[in-house]
């Protein structure tokens, strides 16, 4: 007989993206071998006299409703950009969704026929976007802009700081532009901050150890 190791779904994410729905309801096991695997790049797998270690370098990209439960705050931490999602008001957008659908579950092959040029050109896009993304200028004010952001926000750690820069100095590459702007940085900080934001309504710090 021949063991054969078929590989996970965390090995199968290499070098790729992993998509998991209601992150926030996996349970802990789960989070923590999630949160190893992302912090390290890989996990170990022990079971039944098999010992090995697969690789593990993903793009995580989770989907959740705050509703149903809080996200971990380790595994918040490791979101770079978040979105907040509210369904549309406007009726023609509405309209226009439930036609995609109904056309996508009638011929889904000319459905994506129909949208290939579009996704080939938005593909093309940001390849160009990432040839380039070293090349943009990115002078001290705009680091200090990034960092006051951050405190304004009272956020935890460096991370968002960081994340400000290499987001904001992205959609400075994809607008085809060669140095970072402030504008820029208004453009991706929701994104970065809307998760990680402990600022009250009122302008005040929240305390993380205080009661409920």
């Amino acid at each position: 007989k021949k063991q054969v190791i078929q590989k996970g779904l965390l090995a199968q994410a290499n070098q790729g993206i992993l998509y998991i729905d209601e992150i926030n309801l996996l349970n802990d096991y789960l989070m923590d071998t999630l949160l190893d695997a992302a912090a390290t790049g890989s996990y170990f797998l022990e079971r039944e006299g098999i010992s090995t270690t697969f690789d593990s370098r993903f793009c995580l990209v989770g989907t959740m409703n705050p509703e149903e439960g809080e996200l971990r705050p380790q595994l918040k931490d490791r979101f770079g950009l978040s979105v907040q999602i509210s369904t549309p008001q406007d009726k023609e957008v509405r309209k226009a969704i439930i036609k995609n659908r109904l056309m996508f579950d009638t011929h889904p092959t000319a459905f994506i026929a129909n949208h290939q040029e579009q996704e080939e050109a938005l593909k093309n896009e940001i390849f160009s976007a990432k040839s380039a993304l070293f090349d943009i200028e990115l002078n001290d004010e705009m680091i200090s802009k990034a960092a006051d952001l951050a405190l304004d926000n009272a956020v935890e750690g460096i991370r968002a700081d960081i994340l400000l820069i290499k987001a904001a100095r992205a959609f400075a590459s994809f607008q085809h532009r060669k140095i970072v702007t402030e504008t820029d940085l208004e453009k991706v900080a929701p994104l970065v901050l809307n998760h990680r934001s402990n600022k009250k309504p009122n302008g005040q710090q929240s305390n993380q150890n205080e009661s409920p």
